[in-house]
């Protein structure tokens, strides 16, 4: 019970901790919970030190936590020695860290605490983005897209707004809060004007990231003064943004600066060349379609997968919602070895 709580604080902060994970953490003793942490930002105290904080007095308490704690100095000090500080009896996670060797264990079970691990599906499920971000120095990466049942993003005149229905836009806030930057190519950014916030869910917003190999964009005036933080990635520098400069415009590339740049997790919204480059290239870990109960026809233009030749990619089916007559399906490519726990 105490993990599926914490677990609930780790899906109100993901998105906001840069390279860092979500992380939730609950202490308990004599049946009453006495602290409940979070890490809140990259570089600030992580959640059993914010749980040990709020506690006080945490002497012979549980700790319930959703990943194995740090046993390693950084940006702050190692979660177990704060840990062991407090005198906490029993430590209980729900998912190994298998970036660190298992020294944070043997540490605190020499220092007389008993530490249990306790695997829950969903949250290993949660955590293979960091792991796979983690392991490739590259965000975690989900395409998103919006298409009629025939497979176009828009009509043959470019015109792409309103294909799904207002119930299916707000969930589409709900997964960019889970983002740490939501990124569009050129032609997207000044033909639709996306605002590519999360303001139906949530005051978090995601950084936008534009992508322009000519180094030509027309910054819109609601970017120039918003507190979104704005990167472009083009050839030169661009006065009213944040600007990565490269000349290298591949997929891997692209998620290697903005790695750099402190972005963990990315959503990718198109347009279709967009996405079809970082397809063809495999540079992406889920798809997450909106199909909307419409039919366009027209010409092949504006579909949201095309390449020179065909090629077969197999994916995993993870999960289907409704949204009155629209269906997200949710995809994720094989598995992979990197974040294995049990």
């Amino acid at each position: 019970m105490y993990i599926e709580q914490a677990f609930e604080l780790v899906k109100m902060t993901t998105g906001q901790t840069g390279r860092n994970p979500a992380v939730g953490c609950i202490i308990v003793k004599e049946g009453v919970i006495i602290g409940i942490g979070a890490h809140l930002k990259e570089g600030t105290a992580h959640a059993e030190v914010q749980a040990i904080r709020m506690a006080g007095d945490a002497r012979d308490a549980t700790l319930y936590c959703t990943l194995e704690p740090c046993n390693h100095r950084g940006k702050t000090p190692p979660c177990t020695e704060a840990i062991i500080a407090a005198g906490i009896k029993k430590v209980v996670f729900a998912e190994r860290d298998t970036s660190l060797d298992n020294t944070g264990i043997r540490h605190m079970e020499a220092h007389g605490i008993t530490v249990e691990h306790r695997p829950n599906e969903i949250i290993s499920r949660y955590y293979e983005a960091f792991f796979i971000s983690k392991e490739t120095n590259r965000p975690f990466v989900t395409l998103k897209l919006a298409t009629t049942l025939d497979g176009k993003l828009a009509d043959d005149a470019g015109n792409s707004k309103w294909l799904t229905g207002e119930a299916s836009r707000r969930d589409v806030h709900a997964l960019r809060h889970r983002h740490d930057a939501v990124l569009v190519g050129r032609s997207t950014y000044e033909v639709d004007h996306p605002k590519l916030d999360a303001r139906h869910v949530s005051d978090k917003i995601p950084a936008k990231v534009i992508v322009t190999q000519s180094g030509d964009v027309e910054i819109h005036n609601q970017d120039i003064d918003s507190a979104q933080r704005l990167i472009v990635i083009g050839p030169k520098p661009v006065e009213q943004a944040e600007t990565i400069v490269t000349d290298d415009f591949r997929p891997a590339r692209i998620l290697e600066l903005l790695f750099q740049a402190g972005i963990s997790r990315l959503m990718i919204e198109g347009g279709s060349r967009v996405l079809s480059e970082f397809i063809e290239q495999d540079c992406f870990d889920e798809i997450v379609i909106y199909y909307a109960p419409k039919l366009l026809g027209g010409t092949l233009n504006n579909r949201f997968y095309h390449t020179l030749e065909s090629r077969m990619i197999d994916l995993e089916l993870t999960d289907v919602a409704r949204f009155d007559d629209d269906i997200r399906l949710t995809y994720r490519k094989g598995q992979t070895d990197v974040h294995r726990t049990h």
